[in-house]
């Protein structure tokens, strides 16, 4: 009978070691989706330059007057409103240049433009980094990250997607 409990007492230790070994593993990835999780990713995407072609976006903001390329850009969003954006040659596509010196980001969640970031400077060869906290709704369903032209959120010469 000893022997009976003991080896359960062993069995039950092992299985509540290896769940507290697993736990905090899973809480760092932010594979826990409840209680906290502030510094949850929620978006990690490349940036596509806007062309004139593309639709209005949740209604209101229009694609930037000329076409536009990137090199390289991605965002990144996380669940307590940390935004950081990269780009490399941003830059209209006509000239290779970039005529607009101040750069700043939009997100938009549910269906919506909810934040925009102060502006940041913004070469003539089309490089840039944001890095700022923005206040986002309780739930932000299908975020989106747009890149403004002189901070103005009505219009977009990024966003997050891919070029085909």
């Amino acid at each position: 009978m000893k022997t009976i409990l003991r080896r359960t007492a062993v069995a039950a230790a092992v299985v509540l070691t290896v769940g507290l070994i697993g736990a905090p593993a899973a809480f760092a990835h932010g594979e826990h989706e409840h209680g906290g999780g502030g510094g949850r990713t929620i978006l990690s995407a490349e940036v596509a330059g806007s062309l004139t072609t593309d639709q209005k976006l949740f209604g209101t903001v229009a694609p930037g007057g000329a076409d536009w390329v990137i090199d390289n850009g991605e965002a990144r969003l996380r669940r307590d409103g940390r935004v950081d954006v990269r780009v490399e040659g941003l830059v209209l596509t006509s000239t290779g240049a970039n005529p607009v010196m101040q750069l700043s980001a939009s997100v938009a969640c549910n269906g919506a433009v909810v934040a925009t970031t102060a502006v940041v400077p913004f070469s003539a060869t089309g490089d840039a980094k944001i890095h700022a906290t923005v206040t986002l709704p309780q739930r932000c369903i299908a975020p989106v990250v747009l890149l403004n032209p002189r901070g103005n959120p009505a219009v977009f010469i990024g966003v997050t997607g891919t070029e085909g």
